[in-house]
């Protein structure tokens, strides 16, 4: 069974030791896992110290995202890789034989540079503003990562993309990475870990629905800054067919919990 396991950065910050502690068992029982990563508090953090203002910028549809000018850029590229490389060196600590990539590495993910994007600004009026260095994924090296999964790796994946035109970096969202990734190699779960339980509306969690349900729960109010994001990444997965969980990846074995009920299941309208 493959398993494509996007950790949020609210997980690394809060406690990753679980997911750590149960990655060897997963590929014990058989399994093959690929971890993509986020991270942004920390590139807030490093900016922070350095003295940069962190930028965000809201699209019409209501998802926040960074804004990444060159300066922005730097500082994103060294931090991710930092965390990266944290993240494998804990996974050879319990023994997993984990490798650490960009989507840079190999042109692991190719992607498009936004020339400019539409936002929302402060008065609340759409505004067209440069692009900056924020991409949006177009396509991902399958072989490339097939022969590492055939070779015994375990690869451990930052949002970093190569511009297709010029081969520079560019910053991508870690949910679309994990959605190309998952199109292109189409795992039996692609799972979404968070610091919370699942999607939460009217203060319960949503248990299940099927890719045109979370479309509207996109939609829903209440479901608010990042989770955005997650749900319109599973609900664009279980349209492609792929059974897609959002959950809590703080807690013990938060994999074998999430595939065994716990979370917000995102199914394919065949399992619905």
């Amino acid at each position: 069974m493959l398993i494509i396991i996007k950790v949020g950065g609210s997980v690394i910050r809060k406690d990753v030791d679980n997911l750590i502690r149960e990655v060897p068992e997963l590929i014990g029982n058989g399994h093959r896992v690929i971890l993509v990563h986020g991270g942004g508090y920390f590139i807030n953090e490093l900016m922070e110290r350095m003295g940069i203002k962190p930028k965000f910028v809201t699209s019409p549809s209501g998802v926040t995202s960074r804004y990444t000018d060159l300066e922005t850029l730097r500082v994103y590229v060294m931090g991710m890789m930092y965390l990266n490389k944290d993240l494998v060196s804990r996974l050879q600590g319990v023994g997993v034989n984990a490798i650490g990539l960009s989507g840079l590495d190999a042109g692991l993910l190719r992607a498009r540079r936004r020339e400019s994007m539409i936002i929302i600004d402060e008065r609340g009026r759409e505004r067209v503003v440069d692009g900056g260095y924020t991409g949006k994924i177009e396509s991902a090296n399958r072989d490339f990562i097939m022969r590492l999964l055939n070779d015994g790796f375990t690869p451990v994946i930052a949002p970093i993309a190569m511009d297709n035109k010029t081969g520079s970096a560019l910053n991508v969202d870690g949910d679309q990475a994990l959605e190309v990734l998952s199109t292109s190699l189409m795992p039996n779960y692609a799972v979404i870990l968070t610091d919370v339980d699942g999607v939460i509306v009217n203060g319960k969690v949503i248990s299940r629905v099927n890719a045109a349900e979370a479309q509207g729960l996109f939609k829903n109010p209440e479901v608010r800054g990042g989770m955005k994001r997650k749900v319109y990444t599973a609900a664009q997965l279980a349209g492609r067919g792929i059974y897609t969980i959002i959950s809590n990846g703080t807690i013990e074995r938060p994999i074998t919990s999430a595939i065994n009920g716990l979370g917000t299941h995102v199914v394919p309208s065949s399992n619905s």
